[in-house]
């Protein structure tokens, strides 16, 4: 009996002293205080209990030390007990040992001894921490092997960790073969579609566990925000916030940040900063999400001022401070960026290659080279944006010398080039310049470092090459991409409308469309002006109807270039159509419809549509002011002309440049206002150059005043112009002078001095084809047929009363030649072979690159009497409508 009582005392007080050692290891709260606890159970003898050896274990994993954890297993090694084994494979997982927690479920597997459902979590969870997906999926085989393939806890990380490793079918297969699913199961596989991008299948997991009942908790919000974000269901995220207010998770701060990331993505950015506002608690994330927000939404401004007051509250990070830097760049705010960069040398931040490359990158955009080079020498490491950033600088601000300079230590410091941003913008740099040295140069290093490539560099090429004036190289380049964009075939579109090689253009984007590439609003601006400039009817219709069906109709700049390329081929109606028809208008707009009335003689409509445009809230721009005043000058208007010259400064505050007072000059001399528009050039508080006595002696010419225009020509004389245009205008003067001499010096001058005479020539469209006729050409098709009739049409111009004014042929010949001369204008060639292609009463249209000269618009009058044909001819200032023997100028051109 006493034996008994002995035992049961001995009992109990063993039970009381493990139930105090288990309860001293759990309280203990740092390593000092549970090795003395450890001590103790190596003096009672109980280091060797499985119990004991766990906790220990266990506890020192806890407290971060792992080496502690290995030291208890160590001492209980070699041991067939699982828990054992488990507790130090926990420990190293949760330390972040992963391959030696690995190691040790290898030689777990060694003693034969069997895991069970503990040791499984933890293992899978290292192999996803080492994305070891060979060892995972053994691992996988092993728990199928035991059976615990059903296992709720380690099916949960089984889908986390074939997440994880980017298998998400495998990860869906887990998921749907589980008997049992827990909230972690539901936010497992929706956390995993959503951090490798899957966001609809993420929603459609989450609407899944709603329609089973399943509650959301945080971590399930915070996984499927950012797939409402990303997929743009705005009616879903808003429904998702409802619902973290209503469950009261909305104090959570990352399911707050997720809310605000998610607002930012739906460009909701009141939304967004409601919820900043209201949050109960903010983090760095909070903040720099609310920063990084503004600053890409183009809020640069209120990006600062929110960084601002971050300061008061949160020491910000690296991420805050590029992302506020960045708004500085854009602001040019070089001010508030030095402020940031004293900071971060006042408060010990570390410039690190990124924070360096965009303090590089303010200050040269900002113009203070000194400082931005000042960074960049004090950068420890550099990478290729640093030194493209500092290029780039120099160049921007004009130094193109020293960017090259510092472009080819670029070269000799790095060796090899990662990237090809300094090579494109020294290829900018040469297409500015037209540097076609520098050009061949860059092209040369783009092909041995292997960035042609690149499609954006090759785009780049196409483009300098053109704008060089280098055609034939920009297409050699162009046909030998291996692949090209939408870009590409927009550049040699434009260059082909830039080299005036407008038959080229056409081939192309027929090519284009052959092609299958579907064009933009930038190759319908490319395309269209090619239909202005050879007055293609039917292509520029096809273009509309391209327009029309891509949908670029509500396009303002698209709408603007189709009015222009109406207008310039013949079609006002239409042009007048498309501008009613247009919703949104701007000063382009109102412009182009000015200045298309304008070129139909319309004058009076013209200014209508300025008062209207005027009325409309729309402000006149200097070109605006130049249409008006154009359209006053061809239709006679000349104090609404000079009005609106006034207007320009008192109204509009707009200082008048050389081409308004050309303009002027143009409107009073083509009136007849010689000695007003010589005094008005004399009052000029600029220098008037060429193109202003230009107008004036024109005007004379025209109103046959030979001896004023002999003194207007005195003046372009003095002022040595390049252009060729107004020599052959004086030249012409002194031949109707019949001061030969003087008109054989003049030509010689412009041989001399390397200036050549634009021929003049004339183009039409009959039948979807585009004829072109030069003067005195004698190559085209039927050209025996055209001189034949216009030989007969001058008969019956006789008849009618024609008599040749042989002052507009320039030329020291006998007067039969002269006739024969004015015959072979390619005006009237073009005529002839549309009246012969054509079927009687057919209206006829007829671009020319030149003004028409007096003779011709006589010949086309009596031509559109006799033979009964509407003629309307487009030369280089305007439209003229021939009709029963009169134009619609009013001979006044």
């Amino acid at each position: 009996m006493r034996v008994a009582k002995l035992d049961r005392l001995g009992a109990s007080t063993q039970a009381f002293l493990h139930s105090s050692l288990s309860k001293a290891i759990s309280f203990a709260t740092n390593s000092h205080e549970l090795r003395k606890v450890h001590s103790l159970i190596i003096t009672l003898g109980l280091d060797q209990s499985v119990f004991f050896s766990g906790k220990l274990i266990s506890k020192y994993a806890r407290l971060k030390e792992p080496t502690s954890s290995l030291s208890v297993f160590h001492r209980v090694s070699p041991t067939n007990n699982v828990y054992q084994w488990n507790s130090i494979i926990r420990a190293l997982t949760h330390n972040g040992l992963l391959s030696e927690s690995l190691h040790f479920y290898t030689e777990m597997r060694k003693t034969k001894l069997q895991p069970d459902a503990y040791t499984f979590p933890s293992v899978i969870n290292a192999c996803a921490g080492l994305c070891d997906s060979h060892m995972g999926k053994q691992i996988h085989e092993h728990v199928l092997e035991i059976g615990l393939g059903s296992d709720l806890y380690i099916a949960n990380a089984l889908i986390d960790m074939y997440a994880r490793f980017g298998d998400l079918v495998q990860a869906r297969n887990v998921f749907e073969e589980m008997p049992h699913r827990d909230i972690v199961s539901w936010n497992s596989l929706i956390s995993g579609y959503s951090s490798n991008g899957y966001w609809e299948e993420a929603l459609e997991i989450y609407y899944r566990s709603r329609m089973v009942g399943m509650l959301p908790d945080a971590f399930t919000v915070s996984s499927v925000l950012p797939a409402c974000g990303s997929a743009i269901v705005v009616d879903e995220g808003q429904i998702i916030h409802g619902l973290v207010e209503k469950i009261g998770i909305h104090a959570d701060v990352i399911v707050s940040n997720g809310i605000l990331s998610m607002y930012f993505k739906f460009d909701r950015l009141s939304d967004a900063r409601k919820v900043f506002d209201e949050m109960v608690v903010r983090d760095s994330v909070s903040w720099n999400t609310m920063i990084c927000g503004y600053s890409q939404s183009g809020l640069f401004g209120e990006s600062i001022e929110l960084f601002m007051e971050m300061l008061n509250k949160f020491r910000p990070d690296l991420l805050t401070i590029t992302s506020t830097l960045r708004s500085c760049v854009h602001l040019r705010d070089m001010e508030f960026g030095k402020y940031i960069h004293e900071y971060m040398i006042g408060n010990g931040f570390e410039f690190d290659i990124t924070v360096s490359n965009i303090l590089i990158d303010m200050y040269a955009k900002c113009g203070n080279l000194v400082a931005s080079r000042e960074v960049f020498d004090k950068m420890k490491c550099r990478d290729s944006v640093s030194w493209n950033s500092l290029v780039n600088g120099y160049i921007i601000n004009g130094f193109y010398d020293e960017g090259l300079k510092l472009f080819k230590m670029m070269k000799k410091e790095m060796k090899s080039l990662s990237d090809p941003v300094s090579y494109l913008t020294l290829l900018a740099v040469s297409t500015l310049l037209a540097d076609m040295d520098l050009g061949k140069m860059i092209h040369c290093d783009i092909e041995k470092f292997g960035f042609d490539s690149y499609l954006v560099v090759t785009n780049a090429l196409v483009d300098m090459y053109a704008k060089c004036g280098k055609m034939e190289d920009s297409l050699k380049v162009f046909e030998n991409m291996k692949t090209r964009d939408i870009v590409t075939w927009n550049t040699i579109i434009a260059a082909c409308v830039r080299s005036e090689n407008c038959s080229l253009g056409m081939r192309m984007t027929n090519r284009m469309r052959t092609e299958g590439v579907s064009p933009d609003v930038a190759t319908m601006l490319g395309i269209l002006p090619m239909c202005s400039f050879l007055a293609a009817k039917r292509q520029g219709k096809e273009i509309h109807g391209c327009v029309l069906k891509f949908g670029f109709e509500s396009d303002v700049p698209i709408g603007n270039a189709l009015i222009e390329m109406y207008s310039k081929c013949g079609r006002l109606e239409d042009s007048v159509r498309v501008f009613k028809r247009m919703k949104m208008k701007d000063v382009v707009t109102w412009t182009a419809l000015i200045s298309t009335y304008g070129m139909y003689g319309e004058g009076r409509k013209a200014f209508r549509a300025f008062l209207e445009m005027e009325a409309t809230g729309v402000y006149p721009d200097h070109v605006a002011f130049v249409a008006i005043i154009f359209a006053c000058s061809h239709s006679s208007l000349v104090d609404e002309g000079l009005a609106c010259f006034d207007r320009m400064k008192k109204d509009y505050n707009i200082e008048p440049r050389l081409e308004h007072y050309a303009c002027v000059v143009d409107l009073l001399s083509r009136s007849g206002h010689f000695a007003k528009a010589e005094e008005f050039i004399l009052s000029m508080p600029l220098k008037p150059d060429a193109s202003i006595w230009g107008s004036l002696l024109s005007a004379c010419q025209a109103r046959g005043d030979i001896k004023f225009a002999e003194r207007v020509s005195e003046q372009i004389i003095k002022l040595s112009s390049v252009d060729p245009g107004y020599y052959v205008l004086i030249s012409n003067v002194y031949a109707a002078l019949g001061k030969w001499d003087q008109v054989r010096k003049i030509r010689k001058s412009i041989k001399a001095r390397g200036l050549k005479k634009e021929q003049g020539c004339s183009w039409m469209e009959i039948r979807n084809r585009v004829y072109v006729f030069g003067t005195g050409d004698k190559c085209f098709e039927q050209f025996e047929e055209v001189y034949k009739l216009l030989g007969i049409l001058a008969g019956l111009l006789a008849k009618e009363g024609y008599v040749a004014n042989l002052q507009f042929v320039l030329h020291d010949v006998e007067e039969d030649e002269k006739r024969d001369m004015l015959c072979g204008h390619s005006e009237r060639l073009a005529i002839a072979f549309g009246l012969l292609n054509t079927k009687p009463g057919t209206p006829l249209q007829v671009m020319k690159n030149l003004r028409v000269c007096g003779d011709c618009h006589t010949v086309t009058k009596y031509v559109s009497k006799i033979m009964q044909r509407e003629i309307l001819v487009r030369d280089a200032n305007r439209f003229h409508l021939f009709k029963d023997g009169t134009c619609s100028c009013r001979d006044h051109w």
